[in-house]
């Protein structure tokens, strides 16, 4: 008989105990239990959260992109809004070795002519000292001493040659050793010098307190008398007559010696710190030393004193370089120029150079080593020539400008061809060029 298979297929919960349930079909498969727990609804708002940070860092970078494209277009405009040109220029120079054949004369700036070069005078006045043990007394007579300074009212620079005199108001006179300038009076400022001042006589009458007033017998009469005066700030000293502490003349001149040289040194570096737009030259100082009185020291000990008078041309910077300018290129007439010395350049007078002879006639000297002739460019007048002219005329414009070596311009924005028609708008800088020497 044929098996009816409706009949043998029973249900789970029907089948017989130790008989093994039949497989089931693939439609029958349920997900286990674990499973459903990870698809269960509970558990979405867990996969929401994990995500929620990829959606922030999205935001953070839209905000970043959208910020460099604000800050480009902003370039952008302001650099069609606000185009800029610029003009950079390096100056001409010409640099020259210097020897024995090439020389210079300088004149007195009162009274010389125009083109030349020309110097005014400074003076100083340096002290120094040194102790020593005496030896025995000596006889003596010597004067006294002291700086004064000189104050002129008048619209002139005024000259007081060697010797001029000036008075106290007991009627002591004093004497400069060497002339001096004393420049004009500036709006209600007198000009004024210091100078040192030797006593007519000799003796300890002449050592005065500070003075208040020192007038100028030479020029009594005359409408200068009253706007040339003089005073002192610290007492008179070294007026002498009498027996003192005496010391060995091979000590004497070996103290002189040492002091000395100490004096040049100062004297050699007070050329090297004139004002800025002068040039000075160790080589053309003229130095006056004098002995003064000794004086006692307790111990028996005798101070040596030495002090010396600094004469010393001192040359504007800008007459003295365009000179010189001339004499070794012939396109210079006319230009505004500077100099600039290598550290070995050195001065020589022609001949001996006296105190006395500076400020009184010409110098004629020699300069050794290199120098640096640098040409001025006028900033105002580049931009002016420039404004409104096409950019391809920029190289011609420039050849006509003797005072520059190299330019370079930039415009922008770079679709421009043209310099902009104020001046005011073209920037012009000019580069200091490398020292060559």
């Amino acid at each position: 008989m044929a098996r009816n298979y409706m009949h043998d297929i029973a249900a789970e919960s029907e089948a017989e105990p130790g008989v093994l349930a039949p497989e089931r079909s693939i439609r029958d498969f349920r997900p286990s239990a674990a499973r459903q727990r990870l698809q269960s609804p509970q558990r979405m708002p867990e996969a929401r959260v994990e995500y929620e940070p990829r959606r922030r860092k999205s935001r953070v970078g839209m905000w970043i992109a959208a910020l460099i494209v604000l800050v480009v277009l902003s370039a952008a405009g302001a650099f069609i809004l606000f185009p800029s040109t610029t003009i950079t220029i390096v100056p001409r120079t010409h640099v020259m070795p210097f020897d024995s054949s090439n020389a210079f004369t300088a004149y007195p700036a009162m009274g010389a002519a125009t083109g030349t070069i020309t110097f005014t005078v400074t003076t100083e006045i340096f002290e120094d000292s040194a102790l020593v043990q005496a030896n025995g007394l000596e006889k003596a007579e010597e004067k006294a001493s002291g700086n004064i300074t000189v104050y002129n009212e008048t619209n002139r620079v005024l000259r007081l040659i060697k010797n001029t005199r000036f008075q106290s108001p007991d009627g002591l006179l004093f004497r400069i050793p060497a002339s001096v300038d004393v420049a004009a009076m500036k709006g209600t400022t007198p000009g004024s010098a210091t100078v040192t001042v030797f006593a007519d006589q000799t003796g300890p009458s002449y050592n005065l307190a500070p003075v208040d007033k020192f007038t100028l017998p030479g020029l009594k009469g005359s409408q200068d008398y009253a706007k040339v005066y003089a005073k002192s700030a610290a007492a008179f000293t070294g007026g002498f007559s009498g027996e003192r502490p005496a010391v060995s003349s091979a000590i004497l001149e070996a103290s002189k010696a040492e002091i000395r040289n100490r004096l040049n040194e100062k004297a050699q570096e007070l050329s090297r710190t004139v004002p800025d737009g002068s040039l000075a030259f160790p080589g053309l100082v003229a130095l006056s030393f004098e002995t003064l009185p000794p004086a006692n020291e307790a111990g028996g000990g005798v101070r040596i004193r030495e002090r010396v008078t600094v004469t010393m041309p001192v040359f504007p910077a800008d007459l003295f370089a365009r000179a010189v300018a001339q004499a070794v290129s012939a396109d210079a007439e006319g230009q505004s120029v500077s100099i600039r010395f290598a550290a070995d350049i050195s001065a020589a007078p022609v001949g001996e150079l006296g105190a006395a002879d500076i400020g009184q006639k010409s110098i004629t000297f020699t300069l050794m080593g290199r120098g640096e002739i640098i040409w001025h460019v006028d900033e105002a007048a580049v931009a002016e020539v420039l404004a409104g002219r096409e950019e391809a005329a920029f190289e011609t414009i420039i050849a006509g400008f003797p005072a520059i070596e190299e330019a370079r311009a930039r415009i922008t924005p770079f679709w421009q061809h043209a310099f902009p028609k104020d001046a005011g708008d073209i920037k012009v800088t000019v580069e200091s060029p490398p020292e060559q020497i």
